[in-house]
């Protein structure tokens, strides 16, 4: 018997999605899923043109940062410097660019903001850190910030426990093909898992959320999907007959 079942999710009018996404990356949204990923890599040491968890600079760790939010930045300081919209420092959230002028004049350290006072960055004496914007140090050598255009974010998201799918910054819906794998959006743009009723007919998602093919053990009861997911019923697959719930009729 199956045990859930989703109905009314989406208009059947609705076209077949079919995108080229990237691998799930642990993330929620826009600036948060910034923030939610460099945190991960507290503590990596510092490391001159590091641009890997293996080790950091300041402009490394901003780039790969995005990079995994789907976000592309510049690899150097100076060139972030030129992008994004100019925010005031008490205007900042999180995933805002703070840069500061150091070693040389002009944009020389950047870092990821926290929102408020608080910033995470790849310090050349602590490696992956978080300082304060009040600090002395970073009071004397803070020269602006700016925010990144996220319209461009592309690939998974993780959000309060639920993947969801965005491309260039939208958030997906319905059928999605990503990486040779079907999945389904429901309208809130969650990733589903388990049984959906959709236009008619039943499919299954794994764990995973990818959609099943051929047989399915689910609930101590053996199931048939055809190649396009949908579930056989009243019918006979391979000498097995299936009931009219979908169930191998023993």
């Amino acid at each position: 018997m199956k045990r859930l079942f989703i109905s009314g999710l989406l208009s059947c009018s609705l076209l077949l999605t079919g995108l080229i996404g990237e691998h799930k990356a642990e993330a929620a949204s826009t600036g948060e899923s910034v923030t939610e990923i460099a945190l991960d890599y507290i503590g990596v040491p510092y490391l001159w043109g590091g641009s890997s968890p293996s080790g950091f600079d300041c402009s490394g760790f901003t780039s790969y940062t995005y990079k995994q939010a789907g976000v592309s930045l510049p690899r150097t300081t100076a060139d972030q410097y030129t992008k994004g919209q100019p925010v005031s420092k008490n205007s900042l959230k999180k995933g805002d660019l703070v840069f500061f002028s150091t070693y040389k004049a002009g944009a020389s350290h950047v870092g990821i903001s926290l929102g408020g006072d608080k910033f995470v960055h790849a310090s050349s004496s602590k490696g992956v850190t978080v300082s304060s914007l009040s600090e002395s140090y970073y009071i004397n050598t803070y020269i602006g910030s700016k925010r990144v255009d996220m319209s461009q974010t592309n690939g998974w998201f993780l959000s309060g426990g639920k993947w969801y799918f965005y491309n260039q910054g939208n958030m997906q819906v319905g059928w999605l093909k990503t990486e040779g794998q079907w999945y389904f959006l429901g309208a809130n743009g969650a990733m589903l898992t388990g049984w959906i009723y959709w236009c008619g007919d039943w499919y299954y998602l794994n764990n995973s959320g990818a959609m099943v093919t051929d047989w399915n053990l689910t609930g101590g009861k053996w199931y048939y999907h055809y190649s396009s997911g949908v579930m056989a019923k009243n019918t006979t697959i391979s000498g097995y007959k299936l009931g009219p719930d979908g169930a191998w009729i023993n």
